[in-house]
């Protein structure tokens, strides 16, 4: 019996010592793991396998261990985080100048509004015109000629003041 695990043992010991280092090779996140004499090692590139079983492979790339691949990640992230930081920075103020330029056309178009709804339209300014006409003194409109320029001038004027503010939008259809 003890031949048997004798024999057990020694024939464990020739297959682990005929598995190749490639089978220690560890894919994760693009990079290849390997174990190394003062700890794992990451091959930066490509790992291409050997062909022959007794030979661990090749890193087409650097390889570099463990505690300086993590430094220079922590360090490329930094650096990205910083780039990130200030186009973010670049895009607020961009936006701060688009907000003051847009509160600027806000008050601007609410100026114009009051200045649109403070015009008189066409009704008011017909009734204020008929008034003025209505009101002429008798003794003015006493000579019918004259009396009758005038209503024509007074039709006229309608007219034109209709044809002005029929385009102008109503105060009531906003």
């Amino acid at each position: 019996m003890r031949k048997d695990i004798f024999s057990a043992a020694i024939g464990l010991m020739l297959f682990l010592a005929g598995l190749p280092l490639q089978s220690y090779a560890q894919e994760n996140a693009g990079y290849t793991f390997l174990p190394g004499a003062s700890g794992r090692m990451v091959c930066q590139g490509r790992w291409v396998p050997s062909t022959d079983s007794a030979l661990p492979g090749n890193c087409e790339g650097q390889l570099m261990d463990l505690g300086q691949f993590s430094a220079v990640s922590a360090k490329l992230s930094a650096d990205r985080l910083d780039q990130a930081i200030n186009v973010l920075v670049s895009i607020d103020q961009k936006l701060s100048v688009n907000n003051n330029e847009l509160q600027g056309l806000v008050a601007a178009t609410a100026s114009l509004q009051k200045s649109i709804d403070s015009q008189p339209t066409q009704g008011s300014l017909s009734e204020v015109i008929a008034k003025r006409f209505d009101s002429l003194p008798e003794e003015v409109l006493s000579n019918a000629l004259f009396k009758q320029e005038i209503a024509k001038l007074k039709e006229d004027i309608l007219k034109e003041v209709e044809r002005r503010y029929s385009t102008k939008p109503s105060a009531t259809a906003k």
